[in-house]
């Protein structure tokens, strides 16, 4: 399986769905975050999404976002990703077609 295809199913299973019911107090995805992280260390998208989830955790402890804002901010840069890796992908498989 390619980088982008398992990245972007990583991505999925480790979105914020469950944040609208503070996610960031979630032991059990505070491990599987912790997990995926040390299983792909070298995959920056993925650290990417993870160095977010944590400052937008902080950031809503400390009072300076709301949860709502916290879960617009992760899922917009999440979709973003989630679509230039997709691209990424397109363009790897013309190149492979040609």
């Amino acid at each position: 399986m390619s980088r982008y295809i398992f990245t972007l199913a990583l991505i999925f299973i480790a979105s914020f769905p469950a944040f609208a019911d503070n996610y960031c107090h979630d032991r059990e995805a505070a491990e599987q975050w912790k997990s995926l992280v040390e299983k792909e260390p070298n995959d920056l998208a993925l650290q990417r999404l993870h160095s977010l989830r944590l400052g937008i955790c902080l950031k809503i402890e400390q009072g300076n976002l709301t949860l709502e804002q916290g879960i617009t901010i992760f899922e917009l840069e999440r979709l973003k990703l989630i679509q230039k890796l997709a691209k990424e992908e397109l363009e790897k498989e013309k190149k492979f077609i040609q």
